[in-house]
């Protein structure tokens, strides 16, 4: 029988080599690496809290900017962990064929310790103590290799040396796929742990994104009913929120939200308690349902000197247009579409408490209260809520119902 030839000593193989490169322990750099980790998780539970109603601009644009950093750390640790899985998994596979290849090879090579045995009993060599130590029917294996190593010559292959390296061989695989399959167990349940931090990113980085498209309905939508009183102010609003808009459309497209109702994107469309239609006081139009607290404020305001007007009710009519041209036709486009998505940004029809004719831009002197310091501004925080209207803190000039 002819062997394969082999050194015989073995450096470490492939697999053994794969398997101390998988458990090998952390570095300093991949402790640092998952401090960073942590840190932009912390940051971005902080971000998920934010108010996007209430907030400033610039808050809003920060919060986006960091769970958007934040979704991007975690999927880019994901991956990391789905490819140091994928090397842990072939570690394995290439240790478990070493076992078997030592196997195999353990099973040839007793086959040729019987044949070389047996052909050293039918051709004895001419020493009588090799004759004498193969002819033993108590022969054991020490007496064999010894009448082997006796009787070997250039045809002759020391197998029971193989043989024993073979099996130091075999056990040090046996070790090696052990350590790759804890590796590799634990190379899976870490994916496990990155995915569930990837999807906590994104649902974060929804709410808010949802949250923000609400924002901007409200915003865009005040915008356009601030035109009529001051488009100057009204167009620089407007112009303001495209920045918002631009993070929120960003990070909407790296966590896009599951399919919406008719209100689409996180905002809802405001609903009327009771029926009634839309009435005129003192040239302001409002919802019937708020018509007599209106009165009741202006005359209130009135005698403490401040004479407010302002501008109210706006029909949807006017938004679905401007929908139309700068979202698309369908009724997607003009009813549920974000309002990020349109060029340039414009709130859904139904969003705003002006198109209900619950909400009111007070002017002060002919000119809209732009500031928290003039008189008009500072007598409706002391009043108005007396009178059930509360302010948006970001907009002055804003009291609505519910403060929106």
């Amino acid at each position: 029988m002819t062997l394969p030839i082999q050194h015989p000593l073995r450096a470490l193989t492939a697999a053994a080599l794969a398997v101390v490169m998988v458990i090998v322990p952390a570095t300093a750099g991949a402790d640092t690496k998952s401090e960073r980790e942590e840190v932009q998780r912390k940051r971005a539970a902080v971000a998920a809290q934010v108010d996007a109603l209430q907030a400033s601009d610039a808050e809003v644009e920060a919060a986006l900017a960091t769970l958007d950093a934040n979704v991007s750390a975690q999927t880019a640790a994901l991956a990391d962990a789905e490819r140091k899985a994928a090397e842990a998994d072939a570690a394995l596979a290439a240790a478990t064929a070493e076992v078997e290849a030592k196997q195999a090879e353990i099973a040839e090579l007793n086959t040729a310790v019987k044949d070389v045995a047996i052909a050293a009993y039918v051709r004895p060599p001419e020493s009588s103590s090799v004759i004498d130590s193969l002819a033993s029917e108590t022969i054991g294996e020490a007496e064999l290799k010894k009448s082997l190593l006796e009787a070997k010559s250039s045809s002759q292959l020391d197998v029971l040396d193989l043989l024993e390296r073979a099996r130091e061989d075999l056990e040090t695989a046996r070790s090696n796929a052990a350590a790759a399959a804890e590796a590799a167990e634990s190379n899976r349940q870490a994916v496990d742990t990155k995915l569930a931090e990837v999807s906590q990113a994104r649902d974060q980085q929804q709410k808010v994104v949802a949250d923000v498209q609400a924002r901007l309905d409200q915003r865009l939508g005040e915008a356009a009913s601030l035109a009529a009183l001051d488009e100057e102010l009204g167009a620089k609003y407007a112009a303001e929120q495209k920045a918002i808009a631009a993070a929120a459309a960003k990070a909407a497209a790296s966590a896009p939200a599951a399919p919406s109702s008719s209100s689409g994107g996180g905002s809802t469309t405001i609903s009327i308690t009771g029926s009634g239609s839309i009435v005129s006081v003192r040239g302001i139009q409002v919802h019937q349902s708020i018509a007599s607290q209106t009165a009741s404020l202006l005359s209130a305001a009135e005698s403490a000197g401040i004479s407010l007007s302002g501008g109210g009710y706006r029909s949807s009519a006017g938004q679905i247009a401007t929908r139309r041209n700068n979202c698309g036709t369908s009724n997607y486009a003009i009813y549920q579409m974000p309002a990020s998505q349109c060029s340039p940004p414009t709130a859904r029809p139904g969003t705003s408490m002006h198109e209900r004719g619950l909400a009111i831009d007070f002017t002060y002197q002919g000119r809209i209260i732009n500031s928290r310091s003039s008189p008009a501004f500072q007598w409706m925080a002391a009043n108005a809520s007396s009178y059930g209207f509360y302010n948006l803190p970001s907009e002055p000039w804003h009291w609505s119902v519910n403060g929106r």
